[in-house]
C-alpha cells in the first residue's frame, strides 16, 4: 500500500483538481467579502442621513428656512446640518436638467434650498419638518438603506451559496478520483485485506497520501490566486483608510515582499485567514473524503 493513492490514473489529476478547486474557493470568499463590505458601506452610508429639499416659491423663503436650521440644531440626534450652496445644488442636478450655462446658472430653472441632515438615532424628522416648512419635501435615506441592506443580504447569501457548491463538487470530485484509484489497485487492496489487514489501516494509509497530495493542490491553488489577490488589493488600496503611498517599483526580491505585503495589508484579515485557511480545508476534506469511500468500499467485499 505504498504505492500513490490515484495508480491507474496520471499523478497530477487529484492535486489539479484540488487546485482549481481552491481557486474557485478563494475567487468565491474574495466575492464574499467584497459583497459583505459593500453591503455594510451602503447600509451605513444610507441609515443616517435625511434630505429635505424647500421649494424656491415658498413665502418667507430665507426666513423660514433659518428658523427650520435652528430647530433641526436643537432637535435630538440630530449631529449636523449642512445647507447645499446653489452652486453644489447645480452640480447636483446638471447630470438629470443639463449643463450649467457660463452665467453659473442652469437656463430656465429655479433651484430649490436643500439641506442634508444627519444623525445617529431615527427622529422623524418629517413631522418636525413639516410643522415649520409644510412645502418641504423630506426624503428619508433610511428607506433607501432598508432597501440596500435586504440587497446586500441576498447578494451574500448567494456569494455563501456559490461556496457550498464549490465545496460539495470538491468533496464528490476527490471522492470520484478516490474510488477510481482503489478500485484501480483493486486486486492489491484485496490481498492486504485478506491477509489479515485492517480496515482502518487501509483506508488512513489511502486517506493519508490523499491529504498530502490535496494539502499539495491547496498549495498550488493558493499561489496562483496570489496574483489575483493582489490585483484586487491593487484596487481597493484607493479606498481604504490605512493606505499609505502608492509603492514605487520594487527593485530587489526584499523590497518587492514588503510591497506586496503593503498592498496585502489593505485586505480583510479575516479575509486573508480563509484563503491561508484554505489548503489545510482542502487537506482535511481530502482525508475525510478518502477515509469514507475506502471504509465504504472495504465494507461490501466478501
Amino acid at each position: 500500500m505504498s504505492a500513490p493513492v490515484s495508480p491507474g490514473l496520471r499523478s497530477g489529476s487529484l492535486p489539479l483538481l484540488v487546485a482549481l478547486m481552491t481557486l474557485l474557493g478563494g475567487l468565491s470568499l474574495a466575492g464574499l467579502t467584497g459583497v459583505q463590505t459593500l453591503a455594510e458601506g451602503w447600509a451605513g452610508a444610507a441609515r443616517n442621513a435625511t434630505t429635505i429639499e424647500i421649494p424656491s416659491d415658498t413665502p418667507q423663503l430665507e426666513d423660514r428656512t433659518r428658523t427650520l436650521i435652528q430647530t433641526l440644531h436643537k432637535t435630538p440626534d440630530v449631529t449636523t446640518v449642512r445647507e447645499l450652496s446653489p452652486q453644489q445644488v447645480q452640480t447636483l442636478l446638471a447630470p438629470w436638467l443639463g449643463q450649467i450655462s457660463d452665467s453659473g446658472h442652469l437656463p430656465g430653472l429655479s433651484l430649490p434650498v436643500v439641506l442634508i441632515i444627519a444623525h445617529t438615532g431615527t427622529p422623524d424628522l418629517g413631522k418636525i419638518v413639516h410643522e415649520t416648512l409644510p412645502e418641504a419635501v423630506v426624503e428619508e435615506d433610511r428607506r433607501w438603506g432598508e432597501r440596500l441592506n435586504g440587497l446586500g443580504i441576498s447578494l451574500v447569501a448567494c456569494a455563501w451559496l456559490a461556496v457550498s457548491l464549490i465545496a460539495a463538487i470538491a468533496i464528490l470530485s476527490v471522492g470520484m478520483t478516490v474510488r477510481r484509484s482503489v478500485m484501480a489497485q483493486r486486486k492489491a487492496v484485496e490481498i492486504v485485506h485478506f491477509l489479515g489487514a485492517g480496515d482502518m489501516m487501509i483506508s488512513s494509509r489511502i486517506a493519508g497520501r490523499a491529504a498530502l497530495l490535496s494539502l499539495a493542490g491547496g498549495l498550488t491553488g493558493l499561489f496562483f490566486l496570489s496574483p489575483v489577490i493582489t490585483m484586487l488589493a491593487r484596487k481597493l488600496a484607493p479606498f481604504s483608510r490605512d493606505a499609505g503611498p502608492i509603492a514605487l517599483p520594487a527593485t530587489t526580491w526584499q523590497s518587492m515582499l514588503v510591497s506586496e505585503w503593503n498592498t496585502l495589508h489593505v485586505l480583510p484579515h479575516l479575509l486573508l485567514e480563509e484563503l491561508g485557511a484554505l489548503p489545510l480545508i482542502a487537506a482535511c476534506l481530502g482525508w475525510l473524503t478518502a477515509q469514507t469511500v475506502v471504509l465504504v468500499w472495504l465494507r461490501r467485499l466478501p
